[in-house]
């Protein structure tokens, strides 16, 4: 089978798309990412020597600005270079996990009738996803309530592919590590709102159980984190840019509680039996980081502390404290939430979206 894989420019596309693309290729598959010059696609690639090749797409912004009419005059642009370099690669399928880069190479496989199969990371599809997925061959999901939120699309609940030096990690712990530490994470580039919550949050909470914390500020903000948390002891509040992903494996383990955003790092914190306490960006596109954290929140595995602000007030660094001191001080509440993670987690996911795109190239 000659594969194409497709999705980005943000990590919670990426990763996905090449767990599923590491596992074809290991079964035989020719394998080539599409995907755009401007986003992470490139690198990520590269470091596990997947073929990629770029086009100059970008997000598709309002038509009634300048920039609007130059990123629609991108994305067109980008089309037709799709379907030149689909027409030479002529792949037996095309897998989609959407983004903006995703968009022109649905578009040019639609038109060569190339069967496509998507799939959608969070619980409301994103727009390339939306607009394509009623001609795609399959549409697998990651949240339960995929299907529910969009009657009219053929979805299946698959689960979510997760790379393996996460799950591998995870499968191997099996809950045996001395669970203290309360981990903050803010996406592949961190979450301004979340740095400046968590060291309040965790002023707030001296005094009482030892508690570590491990907050990934994302490399644009790690100076002016670290220089925010000075007053705190750097024995139990420590700051990281980011984390490769064996690093990222062993803070999972240590974690007995996360605070982050609410979109690919939830199916993480699932696989690592992870209470959380949530807080959804609140211009996540049709809210859909909210409608995630429900999902969690529904089955008793999450709290949420929206953001109504810019930055954090005191008041909300006490509701980000009282969240994480709920979740650490009741055991049954955290092992209820941990089998809740576990039935919600779909360990053969990658296999299983491997065979809805074999079964579409057949």
């Amino acid at each position: 089978m000659r594969l194409v894989v497709t999705g980005g420019g943000t990590g919670g596309h990426i990763y996905p798309a090449l767990e599923v693309a590491r596992l074809a290729a290991e079964k035989g598959a020719e394998v080539i990412y599409f995907g755009s010059f401007r986003g992470q696609e490139s690198g990520v690639c590269a470091r596990l020597a997947i073929p990629f090749r770029g086009f100059p797409s970008e997000p598709l912004l309002s038509l009634r600005t300048r920039r609007g009419v130059g990123s629609l005059v991108q994305l067109l642009r980008a089309r037709s270079m799709v379907r030149k370099e689909l027409l030479d690669v002529r792949p037996d399928a095309v897998f989609s996990t959407g983004g903006y880069s995703a968009a022109p190479v649905m578009a040019g496989a639609s038109s060569l009738r190339i069967p496509f199969v998507i799939h959608e990371a969070n619980s409301m599809p994103g727009r390339s996803n939306r607009m394509f997925g009623k001609r795609a061959a399959g549409f697998s999901c990651t949240f339960r309530s995929t299907p529910e939120l969009c009657p009219g699309y053929d979805i299946v609940r698959l689960g979510q592919p997760i790379r393996r030096e996460l799950r591998d990690p995870a499968e191997q712990a099996a809950g045996g590590t001395e669970r203290s530490q309360v981990l903050v994470v803010g996406g592949s580039q961190g979450a301004r709102y979340l740095n400046e919550a968590a060291p309040a949050a965790a002023k707030l909470l001296q005094g009482g159980p030892e508690l570590s914390w491990l907050l990934v500020s994302g490399p644009g903000n790690f100076e002016q984190t670290s220089a925010a948390v000075a007053s705190l002891a750097p024995a139990r509040f420590k700051v990281e840019p980011f984390l490769q992903a064996s690093e990222m494996a062993e803070a999972y383990t240590r974690s007995g509680v996360a605070i982050g955003r609410s979109g690919g790092s939830l199916a993480e914190f699932a696989l690592f039996r992870i209470p959380s306490v949530l807080t959804p960006l609140p211009s996540s596109a049709d809210n859909h980081q909210l409608l995630n954290a429900r999902e969690f929140e529904k089955i008793g595995a999450a709290k949420i502390v929206e953001q109504g602000s810019d930055h954090p007030g005191s008041a909300d660094a006490e509701r980000y404290a009282e969240a994480v001191r709920g979740w650490m001080d009741d055991a049954g509440a955290r092992e209820s939430a941990q089998k809740a993670l576990a039935e919600w987690d779909a360990p053969d996911a990658t296999l299983n979206i491997l065979r809805m795109i074999e079964q579409a190239a057949a």
